[in-house]
């Protein structure tokens, strides 16, 4: 289980807005289409002045990360040869074209009803941002399709319950719908009760299944699905590991199509502390093997202390890995990786020192955290979007809704494996990093546009 982080108060912005890609630059197109360019690692101001004018082409404007963007005065194939002659560039490709998606949720990016409709998109970049998962697509053709949002897939949220119902001194998160909250289970105090006393869990929740067009707070990534909340986790986010495999059985007993394991396991004897992949308990292990034996998709983060061997190879294609990235496209400082790492997705935070990654800027100011709409354990009560939430915790949602927008979409037919959904995540996953599959990215960026919409296989496997 990820914490928030609250070293700091980020301050690098980039607005989004909710885009579908239309395609490179066709030949032919005006000499001043701009070239987004990646230069390598270390590469000084002066250097890349030099860069851009051996290849004839503007003072490079930054973006973000590692990335900048040029204008040539010959056509854009040319400019986009020129560059890639240069050893100081890594990258050099024609912009992207794109327009306004045809789904844009008013929701206002603040826990409140009072701010600019359609402000979420200014904030969520782990959504519709340059190194975010791609939903306006995905959105779009889960619209078309009669399913918009994930509508009527159940997703479980093992954690530390959810803000589903007022309870005593709790409240129902205004972000998350009441027909969509499903009667859940706490497993800490043993009844039918799993309201969220941390504010993890609702956070979790919120990434897959926020509200979308309430005018209120952000949008889920499945805002659409139903949410069955189970509590494993104490206030203080704590719990052994037969709480985990109690929940996850339940969970699939329960009917959930999807369940997302926000959690991470440490060797409490080790010092200083040391992760655990959660295929390290037999118990849980057990648990997997029942969810998958029913069909049933797990998502599991893969843990936030920087490990090179968590998670593990142990049960294969029975649970997804999933790693956090940033804003920067790079892999975050705090996740683990190794061999057992599928995919990755957005968890914010800082990038990590890797060597020859262009998207890794450890020499500029860190991208945003996840915002979604929680509270404080202090303050129950109190809804808010905090800036302090990074980890692989808030990676793991990302696709588990994606997973749930591509069940309800029924792109892989009405009942898929999990080995099916698994190969259809990391084929049309954007790579990141070394070219092809590697430990610190598994298969890449997952990608929720490209999962709904890439061509189907002609026969067997899945498309990439």
């Amino acid at each position: 289980m990820s914490r928030p982080a609250s070293r700091r108060l980020l301050r690098l912005t980039v607005v989004a807005i909710a885009i579908a890609v239309l395609g490179a630059v066709p030949a032919g197109a005006e000499a001043a289409a701009p070239v987004v360019v990646r230069f390598t690692p270390g590469t000084t101001a002066a250097q890349r002045a030099h860069a851009a004018h051996a290849a004839g082409v503007s003072t490079p404007r930054h973006v973000v990360g590692g990335t900048w963007l040029v204008r040539g005065r010959a056509g854009t194939r040319e400019t986009v040869a020129r560059l890639r002659r240069h050893a100081a560039v890594a990258s050099a490709t024609p912009e992207l074209r794109a327009r306004i998606a045809a789904f844009s949720p008013n929701d206002t990016g603040v826990a409140a009803a009072a701010g600019t409709a359609g402000g979420w998109a200014t904030q969520q970049w782990d959504l519709v941002g340059p190194f975010g998962v791609n939903v306006a697509g995905a959105w779009d053709a889960a619209l078309r399709r009669g399913s918009p949002g994930g509508r009527r897939v159940r997703v479980a949220v093992v954690d530390t319950g959810v803000a589903y119902a007022n309870r005593g001194r709790l409240r129902r998160s205004p972000d998350l719908g009441t027909s969509r909250l499903l009667r859940g289970h706490d497993f800490v105090s043993n009844d039918p009760y799993p309201n969220d006393e941390n504010g993890h869990g609702t956070f979790v929740a919120s990434t897959i299944a926020a509200s979308a067009n309430n005018g209120y707070g952000m949008v889920g990534v499945a805002y659409a699905a139903d949410i069955l909340p189970v509590r494993v986790l104490n206030a203080d986010g704590g719990a052994g590991s037969a709480r985990i495999a109690e929940g996850i059985r339940y969970a699939v007993n329960r009917g959930a199509q999807v369940i997302n394991a926000s959690i991470e396991l440490f060797d409490p004897l080790a010092s200083p502390p040391r992760a655990l992949s959660i295929t390290s308990s037999p118990e849980i292990r057990e648990a997997i093997r029942y969810a998958h034996s029913q069909g049933v998709v797990v998502v599991a983060a893969a843990g936030n202390l920087a490990q090179a061997d968590v998670p593990s190879t142990r049960l294969g294609s029975e649970v997804i890995y999933v790693g956090g990235t940033t804003e920067h496209g790079c892999l975050g400082d705090y996740s683990n990786y190794g061999p057992g790492l599928d995919v990755v997705a957005p968890g914010g935070g800082s990038d990590a020192p890797l060597v020859n990654d262009p998207n890794c800027r450890t020499d500029l100011p860190a991208g945003r955290n996840i915002l979604e709409v929680t509270f404080r354990r202090s303050s129950p009560a109190r809804f808010l979007v905090p800036a302090d939430y990074r980890g692989t915790s808030m990676a793991a949602p990302h696709v588990t809704g994606v997973v749930a927008l591509l069940l309800a979409a029924g792109t892989l037919g009405a009942d898929p494996t999990p080995e099916e959904v698994e190969s259809r995540l990391k084929a049309t996953a954007r790579d990141l990093g070394a070219p092809g599959a590697d430990r610190y990215y598994g298969a890449g960026l997952v990608d929720a546009t490209a999962a709904l919409s890439a061509p189907a296989p002609s026969s067997g496997g899945v498309a990439g």
